[in-house]
């Protein structure tokens, strides 16, 4: 513990008095540097603005199909579920996701938020999951995709460390997708784990009831693996999700081409482009600060070096940040007292 002024600070106040100091030296940085955002002010009559608006459109869609698919999957466990609380879903998981590392408080949130929309925690648990998967393997398929179908062009354009770093990032989503489908559908090694874990907490006093509380986990886990079942029968879901699901992450990827064509410096290929910012996510996604601060713009700067010019990539990375980041944390704020309110 540290004091300041008489009070003591914890380390999770200073990790995130030093993650918010990281994130506002970076803006200020691509803002106030040479060819940052200043730099670009000054040929703003060279820009082509309707870019930058399709790229906003293009976040705005990742957002409104992000609750499509939690109202797709909500609905099949509850039948008046409506589309206005998927979009409240929505906006406090990405906010939450936003500020925490790992993005690790949106699902919590978002567990939280139905709960008190009347689902059943199990149910809700299950249905966030079965979304987290369905992200989760179809990056994976895309990273893949990317890996088979331009792995000579990045070999040409990265060096062996960033290649490298790129697989690792891609080993690290198939881990977690591999690791999700397990935690689904084999209910002995889930028991293992919540089991361990609530010993772990027992003995660390961070649980008082043991006994009371792993009962109350069980029946949350049998909920939970039924719901799962339900889900991965109905063939006609799956297909919607993850046609949803492409269509979500093409819609997010498709940001930084769009900012490349506002710039009108080239005509780098879409795909290239759509695949080079897969890789950004595969990257940034194995650093555990918020937002990936500093992973992001420092893989963006690496990946897409060779598509903008030494004048224009600061102001693409803020641009970048600005609509992908900073504008959907504006959006979700209000949302907040949702939260906080229920």
């Amino acid at each position: 513990m540290l004091s300041l002024f008489g009070k003591k600070l914890s380390g999770k106040t200073i990790f995130n008095f030093l993650t918010l100091v990281l994130s506002v030296g970076l803006l200020a940085y691509f803002c106030l540097s040479e060819n940052g955002l200043t730099s670009l002010s000054q040929h703003v009559h060279e820009f082509k603005i309707g870019w930058l608006v399709l790229g906003f459109l293009c976040m705005l869609c990742d957002l409104f199909l992000d609750t499509c698919l939690i109202f797709l999957f909500t609905k099949s466990v509850s039948r008046t579920y409506t589309f206005n609380r998927a979009f409240k879903v929505c906006m406090v998981g990405h906010l939450y996701s936003a500020v925490t590392p790992f993005q690790s408080g949106g699902q919590p949130m978002q567990i939280y938020v139905m709960s008190k929309q009347d689902i059943d925690p199990g149910k809700a648990t299950s249905t966030l999951v079965q979304k987290f998967f369905i992200y989760q393997t179809g990056i994976t398929l895309y990273s893949l995709f990317a890996i088979i179908f331009q792995t000579s062009y990045f070999k040409s354009t990265l060096n062996s460390v960033m290649w490298w770093l790129a697989l690792v990032g891609f080993a690290a989503q198939v881990f977690v997708a591999v690791l999700l489908l397990v935690f689904s559908f084999n209910q002995r090694i889930t028991h293992k784990i919540l089991t361990a874990v609530s010993k772990l907490l027992f003995r660390l006093h961070l649980m008082k009831n043991y006994e009371t509380t792993l009962e109350s986990w069980e029946k949350q886990l049998a909920v939970f693996h039924e719901s799962n079942k339900s889900l991965y029968q109905d063939k006609k879901l799956l297909v919607k999700s993850y046609l949803l699901t492409f269509l979500q992450l093409t819609s997010l990827f498709v940001v930084s081409y769009c900012i490349y064509r506002a710039f009108d410096i080239g005509n780098a290929s879409p795909i290239n482009m759509i695949f080079s910012q897969a890789f950004v996510t595969m990257v940034s996604s194995l650093v555990p600060l918020p937002g990936a601060a500093g992973a992001s713009e420092g893989s963006f700067y690496i990946f897409f070096s060779s598509f903008f010019t030494a004048g224009t990539l600061k102001s693409a990375i803020l641009l970048w940040r600005i609509i992908t980041y900073y504008a959907v944390i504006l959006i979700s704020a209000p949302f907040s007292r949702i939260a906080k309110k229920m």
